[in-house]
């Protein structure tokens, strides 16, 4: 960690308001000095490399710049900065950090978190990550329950799960590998702090408030409040964090179904009853969000219809992807192991035939409705508890801005990504269960895995078309709900393809193979 002599120190913490106030009492307070506003700053790139949430540790930082400073205690505070990059580039990080000025907290968190030490001034304080203390959750618990509201322009808001709770709360800092860094109040309340931010109310915020306070869908977390700057109305609002209901779970889905998987691979290749019908319920409850968020109102909820505007764009997107896939795949191709090679060249040779499947849809109009969907929808998005299913994290996709994570899509894109999920949960199991790979079977299992894969989708699938009915974000005709499925599946298949190309090329086979399935 950076450190300061002890002169810095002096100057840094000497003020330059009333003579009769030697020493800074808040952290707040210190930013006002530009010598330790310049300290702070020099010495921040090399603290968010150690970050696990800092996610841009590929990039080289050309400079920081703090954008704001909001007190939480006289200890602590919400610092933002801008992080500019060399490639022109800029993110907005948060950063909750307090300062420890006793000798005994500085040598306990240096013992125990060192990494989230950003400053050690010698006969000063440590500037330090401020979650991990106590008595910073607290006061973050207190202003939401509170609805706070401060001079500097913090807003909290409580929502109604929080009006029937306590004054004050125990915390805890799970253990959870997530870009965001959670805290759990009383076992009961579960608050994400996000740490990258963008400008505009966070979709994971705006639809779990949407559909726990205004419709009768019960099957996500109960929304409990917010933390932010500025009014969620405004297109600059900064939501900083969220509080809702904890769900006691048993895990999510995707371990859930690969214990199912691994049961049907060593029980005879039967597809028992649990496994069925948890895909039916699993398709019952998408069903039911989806009908939830398409009765929405207001501009940003209420449904639109599929004009050829937005049809030719999901086409060109859709191609522009396929290109810029087949070309990394391409140029890969040579060096793939033996027994991935011919399924990529079957890929490379279908790549006209691929590219008609994706325009289909420019000139083929369709009375179906854009509605706000999850956006990010695969099994490890659920949570499973005794008997049913929870929908979590409605951020979207996370590469994308919050204007167009926010925008309305067909709700089949959401199946489609659980149809994926789905079949990686089948092939999955035959790469992570070190038996099949000792024993040299997968290639044994492979049918059988598709098995599976078509028979718990198809009932995924039935449920859900049950469950819509007639619902206006549903084309009409069979033919053209298996038309617009088919399209986002095989943009998902080869998204995979270049995901696993380049992370994980054992895993190949499954979205390649994903894609030979649907043309």
């Amino acid at each position: 960690a950076a450190e300061l002599n002890k002169d810095d120190f002096i100057a840094l913490d000497r003020k330059a308001t009333p003579r009769n106030m030697q020493f800074a009492q808040t952290l707040t307070d210190r930013f006002d000095n530009p010598r330790f506003t310049a300290s702070f700053l020099q010495h921040l790139p090399e603290f968010l490399g150690r970050q696990r949430w800092f996610t841009s540790k590929g990039k080289r930082t050309s400079k920081c710049v703090i954008r704001d400073t909001f007190r939480v205690t006289e200890d602590s505070a919400l610092v933002i900065v801008d992080v500019h990059f060399a490639d022109g580039s800029q993110e907005i990080y948060q950063m909750p950090l307090a300062q420890l000025e006793q000798t005994e907290d500085q040598a306990r968190y240096l013992r125990d978190r060192e990494k989230q030490i950003l400053l050690r001034i010698p006969g000063g304080p440590y500037v330090v990550d401020a979650v991990p203390l106590p008595r910073f959750r607290a006061a973050i618990y207190a202003m939401i329950k509170d609805g706070v509201r401060t001079r500097d322009g913090l807003v909290c808001e409580a929502g109604k799960l929080l009006r029937a709770a306590p004054e004050t709360a125990k915390s805890v800092v799970p253990a959870i590998d997530t870009s965001n860094t959670a805290i759990v109040y009383n076992d009961r309340y579960f608050f994400k702090l996000f740490r990258k931010l963008d400008p505009g109310i966070n979709p994971d915020l705006e639809l779990v408030r949407y559909l726990s306070d205004k419709t009768s869908f019960q099957h996500c977390p109960p929304y409990g409040g917010a933390l932010g700057v500025g009014e969620m109305s405004d297109p600059h609002y900064l939501n900083l964090g969220m509080l809702s209901g904890k769900v006691d779970n048993q895990g999510d889905a995707w371990e859930y179904f690969q214990a199912l998987t691994e049961r049907y691979f060593t029980g005879g290749y039967v597809i028992d009853e649990e496994t069925l019908s948890r895909a039916r319920l699993l398709g019952q409850r998408t069903a039911e969000m989806h009908l939830a968020l398409g009765a929405g109102a207001g501009a940003m909820l209420k449904p639109e219809p599929l004009e050829a505007s937005y049809r030719a764009e999901i086409s060109n997107a859709a191609v522009k992807l396929l290109q810029r896939q087949v070309g990394e795949l391409g140029a890969k191709v040579s060096e793939l192991a033996d027994d991935v090679r011919p399924l990529a060249e079957q890929v490379l040779r279908l790549h006209d035939q691929l590219r008609d499947r994706l325009d289909v849809l420019r000139d083929h109009p369709l009375a179906v409705d854009l509605i706000r969907i999850h956006a990010d929808y695969h099994l490890g998005q659920v949570l499973v508890t005794r008997d049913d299913f929870y929908i979590i994290d409605f951020e979207g996709e996370p590469l994308l801005s919050i204007p167009e994570r926010r925008r309305k899509r067909p709700a089949l894109k959401d199946v489609a990504g659980m149809v994926r999920s789905f079949h990686y949960a089948a092939r999955g199991q035959l790469l992570l269960n070190p038996a099949y790979a000792d024993a040299g079977t997968i290639e044994e299992h492979t049918p059988h895995a598709e098995t599976w894969f078509k028979t718990v989708s198809q009932a995924f699938l039935d449920s859900y078309y049950a469950h819509c009915g007639n619902a206006s974000f549903l084309p009409a005709s069979s033919e053209d709900r298996q038309l617009l499925l088919d399209l986002f599946v095989l943009e998902k298949a080869i998204y995979e393809v270049a995901y696993e190309l380049n992370s994980r090329p054992t895993w190949l086979p499954i979205p390649l193979n994903g894609v030979l399935a649907v043309v």
